[in-house]
């Protein structure tokens, strides 16, 4: 059956709904044929999302006053549901005309059980006037302050209106939003389609990010958070259903990591500031730092090893992808520096690579996925690029479908989702399927199991696609780990769901940013 476009965009509108229409279409074995879907790009500026504006200097920044809301609906302001965490989009007005819009910006606040708001666009609350017909909340950092006017409550867990940032008094942006609540889908439960929680393990350390499995031992790897610095966390999950914690390690000044990868004794780790760090985990319980590569202070965002290959996505003080032989696993040697198919240049931030069958496939932020063959480390070549409108491309996975290879890359931020494209001819890339949730909030990792593509979904928690038919991604199970009420959770775009792998045990391994480590078993 060759597939239309209008079909897909069918089963991306059931995605967004609410899972994907799990179990509501029933395909033919995929022949590899496909009619090419247009690409529109994550965002699409539908213009103010507010009826009010922002006044000029005649009233204090930031100020009740200093919105105009005489066209809202103020009466529906009763309606909204005063609590939990709302997240959504900004639209600048401010300044330039809109043409110069870079592309969509994520907005966000949290309010405890009684209404008050404890974080407003990831500041601490500083103000506000919630009554009846009163939605006004500011959050303060020094000099700057950021507040939130309300406009109409569009359903009570949806709302629109105008902001402003202030610093020192003065306005230096402006616009409208739109939020919505980051409570679940009416209808989902915990978890569906044969997933199961099996444990539930808190990470002390900062924010957990990602986890990698060796053996009968999960490395779970922490940003910093606020006060908390981040690091590695050593657990024995011989016994799946009870880790247990054995070991630690935070090394003084070096605490910001962001992922891990392995190779034999080796764990290599993305930090922000000494580029790859390399751990010697040849005793578990008792892992310890052995080196750092490059020499120069580098921030690096992921890693991945391929064979005897480890790749680091760099993006400071140069971007690029460097590339490392692993000859000898715990010292790794720089073979080359890869943007763009050459050596290191000033160029969009990478943010993630994986190899597959000779070649790599780099998320460049914003210059989208690029396919590099690099087999030859001194003959780095570009052998093709897939970019969008406000590209933010942020990981991909990789494999063979009815003799076609299909990349599926996915975005980050507002409006980001899942593309399936057939890399089979990378200088003719074509889109052949997607897969969505809501706009407000952005898809994080991916791993590819045979048909079975997990995918992290921030506040949308677990959620795993049957990808035998790229054209068609369908859901068939998920996990909602995000809870409104777990400790220290914020209001930011990336909480919940982050890192995950699946090792073939039988379970999936996810780590949240507030419950930790979660194993979960394996759908059937």
């Amino acid at each position: 059956m060759r597939p239309t476009r209008l079909a897909s965009m069918v089963l991306l509108a059931c995605a967004a709904s609410i899972s994907g229409c799990s179990g509501a279409v029933e395909d033919a074995p995929w022949d590899g044929n496909y009619t090419p879907l247009v690409e529109r790009g994550d965002w699409v500026d539908s213009g103010p999302k507010s009826t009010c504006r922002v006044l000029g200097e005649e009233a204090p920044c930031g100020s009740l006053e200093s919105f105009d809301l005489s066209k809202c609906q103020r009466r529906t302001l009763s309606t909204l549901e005063r609590q939990g965490i709302y997240r959504g989009e900004l639209r600048p007005s401010f300044g330039a005309v809109d043409a110069t819009l870079s592309g969509p910006v994520g907005a966000g606040f949290k309010l405890d059980a009684q209404g008050v708001p404890e974080r407003v666009q990831g500041l601490p609350a500083a103000q506000g006037v919630w009554d009846a017909r009163t939605f006004l909340i500011s959050g303060q950092d020094g000099r700057e302050v950021f507040t939130f006017a309300g406009c109409n409550a569009v359903s009570p867990r949806a709302l629109t209106g105008c902001y402003s940032r202030c610093v020192q008094g003065h306005r230096v942006e402006s616009g409208t939003f739109r939020v919505e609540r980051m409570s679940r889908f009416k209808g989902e439960a915990d978890l569906s389609g044969g997933l199961r929680l099996v444990s539930e393990t808190f990470v002390g350390l900062g924010a957990p990010v990602d986890v990698h499995v060796v053996g009968h031992y999960a490395y779970v790897v922490s940003q910093n958070q606020q006060e908390r610095p981040g690091g590695l966390t050593v657990f024995d999950v011989s016994d799946p259903a009870a880790p247990v914690q054995v070991a630690r390690l935070v090394p003084p000044g070096n605490t910001d990591w962001k992922g891990a990868a392995s190779r034999k004794d080796a764990l290599y780790i993305a930090s922000s500031q000494w580029g790859v760090v390399v751990v010697d985990i040849s005793v578990p319980t008792a892992p310890k730092v052995v080196g750092h590569v490059p020499e120069e202070p580098t921030d690096v965002s992921l890693v991945s090893v391929a064979e005897e290959r480890l790749y680091a996505l760099s993006t400071s003080p140069r971007s690029g992808t460097l590339m490392f032989d692993l000859a000898t696993p715990s010292v790794p040697l720089l073979m080359e520096r890869i943007t763009s198919g050459s050596r290191m240049s000033d160029e969009p931030y990478s943010r993630g690579a994986v190899s597959y069958e000779g070649r790599l496939y780099v998320n460049h932020l914003h210059d989208g996925l690029q396919i590099v063959d690099a087999r030859n480390a001194t003959r780095v070549e570009v052998l093709g690029r897939y970019t969008y409108p406000y590209t933010n491309s942020r990981a991909s996975a990789v494999g063979t479908f009815a003799g076609r290879v299909v990349a599926f890359e996915s975005s980050l931020g507002v409006g980001a989702r899942l593309r399936a494209l057939d890399v089979t001819d990378p200088a003719h890339i074509a889109k052949i399927g997607e897969y969505g949730l809501r706009g407000a909030v952005s898809p994080r990792g991916l791993e590819l199991r045979g048909n079975r593509l997990y995918m992290t979904y921030h506040q949308e928690g677990l959620r795993v696609l049957d990808v035998s038919n790229p054209t068609r991604p369908r859901e068939v199970a998920y996990f909602n780990s995000f809870r409104e009420t777990d400790p220290d959770r914020g209001d930011t775009m990336t909480e919940g769901a982050t890192g995950l792998q699946v090792p073939g045990d039988g379970h999936v391994y996810v780590v949240d940013t507030s419950r930790g480590l979660l194993v979960l078993t394996e759908p059937q």
